[in-house]
């Protein structure tokens, strides 16, 4: 989950489940464990998931009050087991958020409310969600376009197409992020985009491409959105981050330039920080004016803190 030596334990990580893999293969076993009035069901409609009305928690709801919310047995996609509790996510769907009586919870998006979860619900959440948002984005084959089929227990997609018969597995998305810091040793580099909340600053971030290392994807990505030459990158730790599909794997590195000459626009400013003018710096969602820090659940500030918080 992460490194050893933090004390972190990184938002969405660490899903407390038995995955179960043996079971998804055997179809039988699979829809035995979803009609048992054991089975927990998180229904995910558009990205947003079940939180209760009054306590503010994240809800889940029995097989037999998810057929209330409609789709066929191929949208449930068996997550696994915890203490032999089966757990299921069910893919909802409609243009309106789904409004039954019985059905008391209200649907809204997950990283606004993961403060009110504890860890265990939103890794829980933030596997569904990111398996959800796979089976939503791969109903066609990239092979040859044909429909495609959920199959054990949704961890399969494969194409309709007998004569192609293509599966495709859930996969993410890697990305890096990195705490660069200054060659003399009491500057970080931080970044912001146009479009972040006000105020916002974070460390540089990017998607690897193919045929890359994640050590290269370092330098390249500083490199470009910057200017800055980094050597020495160190793996930090890593964070599931399924807005939609991404996992950050964190990174610190040493520049050996300072100077700034970004390859692309990417980034609105770019700035050199001490520790003491992070100490500075607000909170997300504060309605004070001036530079802020990334969400506290996020893994650029375990790096920030991590870093800041050095002799």
């Amino acid at each position: 989950m992460t490194n050893p030596n933090s004390p972190w334990r990184l938002t969405y990580t660490g899903v407390n489940l038995d995955r179960a893999a043996s079971i998804r293969p055997v179809e039988s076993d699979v829809e035995r464990l979803r009609v048992s009035e054991a089975a927990r069901v998180l229904p995910i409609w558009n990205g947003n998931h079940l939180f209760d009305i009054h306590e503010g928690g994240a809800r889940f709801i029995s097989s037999g009050e998810a057929a209330l919310l409609g789709g066929s047995v191929l949208d449930f996609i068996f997550l696994g087991l915890a203490n032999q509790t089966p757990w299921f996510a069910l893919r909802v769907y409609g243009e309106e958020a789904p409004d039954h009586p019985e059905i008391n919870g209200v649907f809204e998006s997950l990283h606004p409310r993961v403060g009110s979860l504890d860890a265990d619900q939103a890794a829980m959440l933030a596997y569904a969600r990111g398996m959800v948002l796979w089976h939503a984005n791969h109903l066609h084959c990239g092979r040859c376009g044909a429909p495609t089929e959920s199959r054990d227990g949704g961890h399969i997609r494969r194409c309709s197409d007998l004569d192609c018969g293509y599966r495709a597995f859930p996969r993410t998305d890697a990305a890096v992020i990195t705490l660069v810091e200054h060659p003399d040793g009491q500057r970080c580099l931080l970044g912001r985009q146009g479009g972040w909340p006000d105020g916002m600053y974070s460390v540089v971030a990017g998607f690897v491409e193919p045929g890359e290392s994640l050590e290269e994807c370092v330098i390249r990505e500083v490199k470009e959105e910057t200017g800055v030459v980094v050597t020495d990158v160190v793996y930090q730790a890593s964070q599931p981050w399924p807005f939609p599909s991404s996992l950050m794997l964190g990174f610190n590195a040493k520049a050996t330039t300072t100077d700034f000459a970004p390859d692309d626009d990417e980034l609105d400013d770019i700035r050199w920080v001490t520790r003491e003018d992070l100490a500075s710096y607000g909170e997300m969602g504060d309605e004070t004016p001036g530079p802020k820090l990334p969400n506290r659940h996020s893994i650029a500030r375990m790096l920030l803190d991590n870093w800041r918080t050095q002799k």
